[in-house]
Parts: C-alpha cells; structure tokens; sequence
C-alpha cells in the first residue's frame, strides 16, 4: 500500500512539474542585441546576414560587410555567440577574395557534420557577375577548405539556408540576377553534386526564395516580389523541388526585400519579413498554425520611419527558440531570440 502511495505521489509531482514547464514556455520571452557596436568595427556598411546553430548549442552568424555594397573590400565575416551568453565575439573574416566583392553568405551544418559556408563573389563591378561557392569547416567556423565553384555561368545568387527533405536531398535556395526568378540547387548525395531545379517564373520578378517542408511532403517556397502590387510570390511543389507550381500571391507584403521562414517543431511556421508594399521601415515575423495558408499572429521586431531593417534569417533551435538576424540601419547586424508565446501575445 506504501508503495502504490508513494508511486501516486511521484507521478502527481511529475505530472505538476510538467504542467509548470508547460505554462513556463508559455511565457512571452523576447531578447534582442547588435552583433557589433558599428563604431568598434572597421565596417562603414554590411548586410546580409545568415545564422546556424552549431552543436552544443552556440550560434554563429555571418555576414558581408565593407565600404559600402559591392566595394572590393567586402569581405563576409562571422560572429559567435556562446550557449547562455548575450554578448557576442568580436567580429572575425570567414572569407575574402582579394580585390573582389562579396555577398549573401549562407550557413549550414550539414548532413556531414560539417559546417558550410555558401557565398557569392562579384567578379567584375556587379551583382549579375557573381559566382557562387562554398567552403567547408570541420571543426565549426576555425579552419576552413579551399572554396569550391558550384555553377559555371555568372548571375546566380545565394540568399537564404539549405533545406534537407524528408527522403535525404538537400535544397539549396538560388535566383538569378540575369532573369531575376527564382530557382534550387538539388542535391541527393550530401552535396557531392548538385542539379537545378524548374524555375519558377512570375510577372514582375521573384527573388531569395525561402522554402519549407510540409506534413504531406510538399514544400511551399516564398519569394522577394518586384512587382507592383507588393505582396510576396508563393509557390509549390509536390515531387521534392524540382518542378513548381505557377506563382502565387496572398495578402502577405513585401516591398522588394529579401524574406526568410522555419519550420518549427510543432509544425507552425515562421515567417520574417518587411511587412510594408514600399518600404523596409517595418521589421516583422508573422506565425502560420496552418502550413503558410494563412498567418494568425504577428508582431514587429523593428520600426521607425525613414530608418532600414533588412534582410532577415530566421531559424530554430534545440530549444525551440526562435532566432532572427537582420540587417540593422546598414551599420550592424541585429540579433533577436524570442518564442511563439511573444509574438502570440501582442494579438
């Protein structure tokens, strides 16, 4: 009898442990920090950040950063921020072609157990000569592989993280600043070698396409729009990326600027954006309860007119926390980490 009681009295304890957890991870928590302060840094201007979080649990960003867009000093540097910690390291180059410019870094651990670096590099004056490569670490961001040329013509553009699918290929997000559409490297070794994708072509262009996996298998990618109307381009595919769906449009806005979602573990996604038609004044992660067909909850990470707030990278991590870099002003790069429970409760 002893026993049977003192087994009901565990498992009672557990059972209200487990419901404190619960209504503890329901509890709004937002954080938000520059990766660098822009005076301390050699820096005049950067964009386009990308973020991964590496085993054990610390996360490293990147991005391209110079005199200004496209200058020859441009290189791609990273940032690290220890697990538990708010201050991040002092800034440090991933990579940097001599006499030529760089842009959009992609990271990505991979399948391998390798972190990956994807870029671009401006090989004579613009971003419609680019070449897009990516270089290897084995031991998280120290020591580096040669970088590897992955298209041979000029013009296509990284922007945003790989997908790896269900059935083990891996998707990589490109688009063309030629034709500006929007494309996918594909995958089905572990990156050894890679195909292109259909394209996925609108009126009016579609750029820096973000892609997830649904619960049937498909995947639904959202795009950078050009078009008048500004809202985002969707599109789907049914057979792993390499046919898609004719464009589509929803009420989610966009002002030409690049836009980044998650798939988080509860199946919701995230989406980061400039929630404007015209302007990147407004920084803003929207949440979607029904796999992208609507977005029930929004919330503002930045505002103020006149200003830029640009260029988001979202992901998860193993704590299911939600992280988003952004371009801050043009003079830093911004970092915020929030929950579902924060964007939620401005509704």
């Amino acid at each position: 009898m002893k026993t049977v009681l003192i087994t009901c009295l565990i498992c009672i304890a557990f059972s209200a442990l487990d419901i404190i957890t619960v209504r503890a991870d329901e509890n709004p928590y937002f954080r938000s920090e520059l990766i660098f302060e822009p005076e301390k840094v050699d820096i005049k201007q950067c964009h386009g950040s990308t973020l991964v979080e590496l085993p054990g649990g610390d996360i490293l960003a990147a991005y391209y950063g110079g005199d200004y867009e496209k200058a020859k000093n441009v290189a791609v540097y990273g940032a690290r921020l220890g697990r538990g910690e708010t201050k991040w390291s002092e800034p440090w180059i991933l990579h940097d072609t001599p006499d030529k410019s760089e842009g959009n870094p992609v990271l990505w651990f991979g399948p391998d157990n390798k972190l990956w670096l994807f870029f671009v590099t401006i090989m004579k004056d613009n971003w419609n000569q680019a070449l897009i490569f990516f270089k290897k670490s084995p031991d998280r961001g120290k020591t580096w592989s040669e970088p590897v040329q992955m298209l041979e013509r000029e013009g296509w553009m990284t922007r945003n993280k790989p997908l790896q699918l269900k059935n083990g290929y891996i998707l990589l997000p490109i688009y063309n600043e030629v034709l500006f559409d929007s494309e996918f490297l594909i995958s089905g070794n572990g990156g050894r070698k890679w195909k292109m994708s259909s394209v996925i072509r609108s009126p009016g262009t579609n750029l820096q396409p973000t892609v997830v996996q649904l619960s049937d298998g498909s995947l639904l990618a959202g795009m950078r729009t050009g078009s008048k109307n500004g809202l985002m381009w969707w599109s789907r595919s049914k057979n792993n990326g390499k046919k898609w769906s004719k464009p589509y449009t929803t009420d989610v806005r966009n002002p030409h600027s690049a836009c980044d979602m998650v798939m988080l573990a509860d199946g919701h996604i995230a989406l980061a954006y400039n929630d404007s038609p015209d302007n990147r004044n407004t920084l803003t992660v929207a949440l979607s309860t029904d796999e992208g067909k609507t977005w029930s909850a929004k919330r503002n990470l930045e505002y103020k007119k006149g200003e830029e707030f640009s260029y988001p990278a979202i992901i998860t991590t193993s704590d299911n926390l939600i992280h988003v870099t952004y371009t801050y002003k043009r003079v830093s790069i911004k970092h915020a980490v929030f929950n579902e429970a924060w964007i939620t409760a401005a509704q």
